[in-house]
């Protein structure tokens, strides 16, 4: 899965869906092969290919995705907010809403200049059917009942638990998964109050089924705009997550604003650190999400902008176990700054094993739009880009493999309005 905590003041997020099949209720189809399962295995529809606004959209009240997963009975789970509040929907591989929930029960965040928003971050699959989210929220102050949440739901959505982060100050929740023991993985940021704190403003949380913290960890430096921004879980039980890590410069102290390194951390089955790696220049460089390769490594997309005052670039990336990068591409480094915002913030792997795709966001000096980028998963060469942009300004998030191969994903445009796009393995809406 995230950007209300970045200088984008952006939304980001997820997306997971209803189990119907008892036997089948342990597959969770992050790995080629358990797409290629779900995909094989049901038959599910013809090809499909559509730009379709959600129904009830007037409902809505300004709805928004984060995150968006492939079901093992051919729907989707998806994330976001409406009406301030975290959101979960189902709807089939045609676009058409099953269900959807809104979490009316957590109270809007309340500040010093108005309401803030409580917003789901990202949605997986369980072992029982269900579906644990993640929340954050747009408040950091701590009086404000302003911190994350992480929501437990049974199969159509029902609330089952939820739980706010430990707190004497927000956590912001971006990506939770659960591992394969059954208990739940959180990662995200954790508000400091202060720009120098000496405490660490990242953070990693383990809970049980039953929503009972096991551990928390953190982790980071001296300043306070460290956070993780996704999370996957490693074949020895540990953890690999990446976000970004803030530092001093010479032009900017942690006092001001520092600048950012991509981040890359490698954790023990208990959050306690083994390895970590920080990437960039001088500037302001992050990570927003990972999926692992199938070869030991990893790809991982965020951005980057390695001059001072210059416009920022998408950048996908192939990382070593222990953080090193392989291999990258990153968009040609701009020569104004005529407000040119990239980055790339949603990542999948293809049916193949040997593309990668990711959703992201794109200012040609035109208005800005959502664009999917391709790449080969191992040695990082452009494959093919394509632009979604319709009349209007705005981008939401939250992408998958879809139930015939291609590419399924949130956008919102023409005057902000939420749909979802539905292209094939090539990109191609037709």
């Amino acid at each position: 899965m995230n950007f209300y905590n970045s200088s984008f003041k952006k939304l980001f997020i997820s997306f997971l869906i209803l189990n119907i099949n008892q036997s089948c209720e342990n597959d969770n189809p992050k790995s080629i092969a358990d797409q290629n399962d779900i995909i094989n295995k049901n038959n599910c529809g013809i090809e499909t290919s559509f730009i379709k606004e959600i129904d009830n959209i007037d409902s809505l009240g300004n709805a928004s995705g984060s995150d968006m997963k492939l079901m093992d009975d051919c729907s989707y789970v998806a994330v976001g907010h409406r009406s301030s509040r975290p959101w979960i929907t189902k709807f089939n591989e045609l676009g058409e809403e099953i269900w959807s929930k809104t979490f009316d029960e957590i109270p809007i965040p309340q500040g010093n200049y108005g309401s803030g928003l409580i917003y789901a971050t990202a949605v997986d699959k369980t072992n029982d059917g269900g579906y644990v989210i993640s929340c954050a929220t747009t408040m950091n102050h701590p009086s404000y009942n302003a911190t994350g949440r992480i929501i437990k739901v049974d199969s159509l959505g029902t609330t089952e638990w939820i739980r706010k982060f430990p707190t004497s100050r927000p956590y912001h929740g971006r990506d939770v998964i659960q591992t394969i023991e059954g208990d739940y993985i959180v990662v995200g940021s954790w508000y400091t109050t202060s720009a120098v704190t000496n405490e660490k403003s990242a953070f990693m949380a383990r809970y049980d089924a039953s929503g009972n913290l096991i551990w928390i960890q953190r982790y980071g430096g001296e300043c306070d705009e460290d956070s993780f921004e996704a999370v996957i879980q490693k074949p020895d039980g540990g953890f690999i997550a990446v976000g970004k890590f803030e530092h001093e410069s010479s032009d900017y102290n942690c006092d001001f604003y520092g600048y950012t390194d991509l981040w890359f951390i490698s954790t023990d089955s208990e959050g306690n650190l083994l390895q970590e790696s920080k990437t960039g220049e001088s500037f302001w460089e992050s990570a927003w999400d990972i999926v692992e390769i199938g070869d030991g490594t990893y790809g991982v997309v965020g951005r980057r902008r390695h001059q001072k005052r210059k416009p920022s670039n998408g950048w996908y990336l192939r990382f070593d176990g222990s953080g090193n990068v392989v291999s990258q591409w990153h968009e040609p480094d701009y020569v104004n700054s005529s407000g040119r915002n990239d980055g790339l913030y949603n990542l999948i792997m293809l049916p193949d094993g040997e593309t990668v795709v990711a959703l992201g966001y794109k200012d040609d000096g035109g208005g800005d739009s959502q664009f999917l980028w391709a790449f080969n998963a191992k040695t990082s060469e452009e494959i093919w880009n394509s632009s979604y942009n319709e009349p209007g300004r705005g981008f939401s998030l939250g992408m998958s493999v879809a139930h015939d191969g291609g590419i399924i994903f949130f956008g919102k445009k023409d005057n902000g309005r939420l749909k979802i796009f539905k292209t094939d393995v090539d990109g191609i809406v037709y």
